[in-house]
């Protein structure tokens, strides 16, 4: 690390502080991960051999579940105090109308396994740490990233003032929205982030190595200073770093991505969106169960079950997706797109984006 770090990345934070005098006194390096303040004081009482005062509450905001409610808070006015929110990590105020949050990891936090609602971007800065995921324990390095669905249970645990990591978090639906280009790649990342979006058990987490990548290393920094700000323009230049930052690690790093599993993994439905995604312009109920060899009552079941969509709302939102991109990437006509993604009712294809978009097709690409 050559680069000066802000010194709000690098100063102690006052949970901070608290959390590293309970730490220096009685290192918690192999502590069980818990999931509540009340659980780690229990333990750390039971192996404690300094004896030191514990405060009544922890230092930040513990909790096993963390909602985009508490993070993503637009407020009327820009000059009103904010309530301060946490996930264990840094306390910050949300940013005004912004759907993507970028903080610091608090070092010497305790090992708090948890699970958002969001998507949430890991990079070790400077340092290193350790990542827990399904009773495994991965020493992360230095140029270390890792992409978090929503709905995993996992923890971070850093305990030296040197280890900075940076945590970028957005909404899912922010993440469907903006980053959409995302999910039209044809290459493995490209289809994490698919079914990362549309499976409800999916447990899978990417790891990348990006260590000696001055790019990345460049955009994370970029993304944590305009976090940092409030000036008109920060979350269209917000959204341009974290999709240049994609795009980065799918052009330079997908060949040495490498996924981890957490709980509740299910890979049959992942398979199932793939089939239906590659065949949307044509493809049926049907035509699906009989690839698949199952019996169309229990692929329709099934497919609500695990993405929450039923089948014909699955394959409007990928039509609508693959719409959308073309919209964006190419020039062809609006006719030549509602053909090429399988409509034959163009009126029926107007409603259908509108309604997904919020806009017809020509206003959706004069914006875009």
């Amino acid at each position: 690390m050559t680069r000066k770090l802000n010194r709000s990345l690098t100063d102690l934070e006052p949970a901070e502080i608290e959390y590293k005098r309970l730490y220096l006194a009685n290192p918690y390096d192999h502590f069980d991960p818990v999931a509540s303040w009340q659980a780690f004081v229990k333990q750390y009482q039971a192996k404690m051999k300094v004896s030191i005062a514990l405060p009544n509450q922890s230092p930040s905001d513990i909790r096993s579940r963390f909602y985009e409610n508490q993070f993503f808070t637009a407020s009327s006015s820009q000059n009103e105090q904010y309530n301060l929110h946490s996930d264990g990590n840094l306390i910050y105020p949300p940013h005004l109308n912004s759907e993507i949050v970028v903080f610091k990891h608090l070092r010497y936090l305790p090992i708090m396994y948890h699970t958002l609602e969001f998507v949430k971007v890991s990079y070790v800065l400077q340092g290193n740490c350790q990542f827990f995921l399904n009773d495994k324990v991965y020493h992360l390095i230095q140029g270390d990233l890792i992409i978090v669905g929503p709905d995993i249970e996992q923890a971070f645990f850093a305990n030296s003032d040197d280890d900075i990591v940076v945590n970028i978090i957005m909404r899912r639906s922010s993440f469907q929205d903006a980053f959409s280009p995302l999910l039209m790649e044809q290459s493995d990342i490209s289809e994490f982030f698919l079914q990362m979006l549309y499976q409800k058990k999916f447990a899978q987490i990417v790891l990348f190595r990006c260590d000696g990548d001055a790019e990345i290393e460049d955009l994370i920094v970029k993304l944590y200073q305009e976090s940092q700000t409030s000036q008109h323009g920060s979350r269209i230049i917000l959204n341009s770093y974290v999709l240049l930052l994609f795009g980065q690690l799918i052009r330079n790093h997908s060949e040495n991505a490498k996924m981890l599993t957490g709980k509740s993994n299910e890979k049959y439905i992942s398979n199932i969106i793939q089939y239906i995604r590659n065949n949307r312009a044509s493809v049926n109920l049907n035509m699906v169960s009989q690839h698949f060899q199952l019996s169309e009552g229990y692929l329709s079941r099934y497919i609500k079950r695990e993405t929450g969509f039923s089948f014909s709302s699955l394959l409007r939102d990928l039509k609508m997706r693959e719409a959308a991109r073309l919209l964006v990437s190419s020039d062809i006509s609006i006719e030549e797109i509602v053909d090429q993604v399988g409509y034959t009712d163009i009126s029926h294809f107007y409603r259908n984006f509108k309604q997904i978009y919020g806009m017809t097709p020509a206003e959706y690409r004069e914006r875009k």
